[in-house]
């Protein structure tokens, strides 16, 4: 846990000269502007994980690795491949949009339209980015809390290189993982495959049987830089995968042994041309989730697809100011039904002077099921002095109901867009080396926000309805990264969220959620990681059966990795090392103490 947050302002890297030398070398957002953008010059705020830290994750699931990130939260229904949700400032999947290499993996067909991080390990993945706040301005409908985007494996070096990584333990629990990587004058090239196989535990609190899980996961990108203006590639993943869970936790009633299958596809083909000062590029990218799910003695089948083709274009002059423009079209299906989106976005980025960003950006989205909605963002970044930023936005956003929210069996084909504002104002401190202080103050309002109401019996499920109401959470983030000597880095990540839905505390959402990591370089060889988190005052669901276990928490985790030589490392990590006794959802397991061990060879 090298790098519990980056919580950065972003404004175009090419934007008029990145004035002081200072920030010439900051790290670089994909996300936060409609281009690359050096961190120290944008007022959203972006935590920034890097490559080799996800690949030393001291957590299994990556969704659990990211709860060490301030302002995100998890919970889960089970061992790994059971449902986990990840959330931004108290907003779940359906506010969060994940992409993996530039594809939208959130599910068409799921009744939220969000992404379940249950089964996705870091094997094989690389930097990740996650923005907070409102960003309908930039990604359109759904990007109400934030956005995560997920790189898969980059070549490093030039040449052919590759890794090969096996990893055993507790659950019997087996992984492994092959990449590899090329890389030339003009081309990009990664691949990576792994398999993931455990017997698990009960996913339910009141049953005793495993709940285990099996999955496949490939990636690959390819980029080659056909001239000197003219570039083209394409990114792909395939997952499929087995998990066996548990429908009912509650009220000492037996658990079914449930199972869930899926089988997604992404693809996405791209262009890059530069033609002087103006930049463009094509985007065409499929996905498609064919989930089936055996509960309860039926066996019902879930499918979505998404169809998405943008341009993306950016002007330069090379003054004061760059502009970038675009437009996408997006087209979803399930089984039943089908919406399209056209949306058109703009955004202004200037630099009135050597130590202040602003950025301006626009956007019109047309539905297919409902009238046009308009999304805005504006944020600043001063450097007040060369170690001292502040950072400013105002944004708002909109969802769209899913497709299963419209079908009137759950939900009321006259729903309409949830609406939200997003404000958040932070000040960093940088110290020596890559060290920083960090706070940053969010606040988050949605209107007629869509949720399931378990007691509704307005729709003729028989077993609850979708409803609508009002969400409101406000809190604030403190992070930090002290370097103690060249031997130990100590970091630091507190939130306090309070959110509230319909008048009423937010479930699953942690009112103060901390975590402190100790980074040690042992001898040349050896490093460890040492990973305290603390959980406080959580509302459990209203689905929690009485003799829930949601609440405070404290985990210690322990990971090591030693070099057995130049190109072969033996790593051991050990998870909850206390066996916390704790919940997340109720009536659901978590992991007691765990121990993994494993090779990774390089070549």
């Amino acid at each position: 846990m090298r790098h519990l947050a980056t919580c950065a302002l972003c404004a175009l890297a090419t934007a008029p000269a990145l004035a002081q030398e200072a920030f010439e070398l900051d790290a670089i957002t994909v996300t936060a502007n409609q281009t690359a953008t050096a961190l120290g010059r944008s007022g959203a705020t972006v935590e920034v994980i890097p490559a080799e830290e996800v690949q030393a994750a001291p957590r299994a699931r990556l969704g659990d690795f990211l709860t060490f990130q301030p302002g995100i939260s998890a919970s889960a229904n089970g061992p790994l491949g059971t449902t986990s949700t990840v959330r931004i400032r108290g907003l779940g999947g359906a506010y969060v949009p994940v992409f993996i290499d530039g594809i939208d993996v959130t599910d068409p067909a799921s009744s939220g339209g969000g992404f379940d991080f249950g089964g996705l390990t870091n094997a094989g993945l690389g930097r990740i980015e996650v923005l907070k706040g409102s960003q309908s301005a930039r990604f359109g409908q759904n990007a109400v809390g934030g956005v995560i985007n997920i790189q898969s494996l980059r070549p490093t070096e030039d040449g052919v290189h590759g890794f090969a990584e096996v990893e055993a333990g507790s659950f019997d629990t087996r992984r492994g993982v092959l990449g590899l990587t090329a890389r030339s004058a003009r081309t990009d090239l990664a691949f990576s495959i792994s398999r993931t196989e455990t017997d698990g535990f009960s996913a339910s609190a009141f049953g005793t049987e495993d709940d285990g899980y099996e999955a496949t996961r490939a990636n690959l990108y390819f980029r080659q830089q056909i001239t000197d203006t003219l570039a083209a590639g394409l990114s792909a993943l395939h997952i499929d995968s087995r998990a066996e869970f548990d429908e009912f936790g509650g009220d000492g009633a037996p658990p079914f042994d449930e199972v869930n299958k899926i089988e997604a596809t992404g693809l996405r083909g791209f262009v890059e041309l530069q033609t002087g000062a103006v930049g463009h590029e094509l985007a065409l990218s499929w996905f498609e989730s064919d989930r089936t799910s055996h509960s309860n003695g039926v066996t019902d089948p879930f499918k979505g697809e998404r169809q998405r083709a943008e341009y993306r274009g950016s002007y330069d002059p090379g003054g004061i100011w760059t502009l970038n423009f675009g437009t996408d079209y997006t087209e979803e299906k399930d089984l039943n039904q089908k919406i399209d989106i056209v949306g058109v976005q703009a955004e202004l980025l200037i630099a009135p002077t050597d130590t202040l960003d602003l950025a301006f950006s626009v956007r019109n989205d047309d539905h297919s099921e409902f009238s046009s909605e308009i999304s805005a963002r504006a944020a600043l970044a001063w450097r007040m002095r060369e170690d001292l930023i502040l950072r400013a936005s105002a944004s708002d956003g909109f969802r769209a109901p899913t497709l299963v929210q419209l079908d009137p069996f759950f939900g009321d084909p006259t729903f309409q867009p949830e609406t939200s504002t997003s404000y958040e104002i932070g000040l960093e401190k940088r110290l020596e080396g890559d060290g920083f202080l960090r706070a940053t103050l969010f606040h988050t309002e949605i209107d007629n926000q869509i949720f399931f109401d378990g007691n509704s019996t307005r729709c003729p499920s028989g077993f609850g309805c979708f409803e609508t109401g009002d969400f409101e959470g406000q809190g604030i983030e403190l992070s930090a990264r002290v370097p103690i000597n060249a031997h130990l880095t100590l970091d630091a990540a507190y939130t306090y969220t309070d959110a509230e839905q319909n008048g009423a505390r937010a479930a699953r959402v942690p009112r103060h959620d901390f975590a402190l990591g100790l980074a040690a370089q042992i001898t040349p060889r050896l490093d460890a990681q040492f990973t305290l988190q603390h959980v406080a005052d959580v509302e459990p669901s209203p689905f929690a059966p009485a003799m829930n276990k949601v609440g405070d928490y404290t985990l210690f985790h322990a990971s090591a990795r030693y070099a057995l030589t130049d190109r072969v490392d033996l790593f051991v990590r050990v998870e909850n090392l206390m066996d916390e006794d704790y919940e997340t959802a109720g009536g659901f397991n978590t992991s007691g103490r765990a121990a993994y061990a494993g090779l990774r060879a390089s070549f």
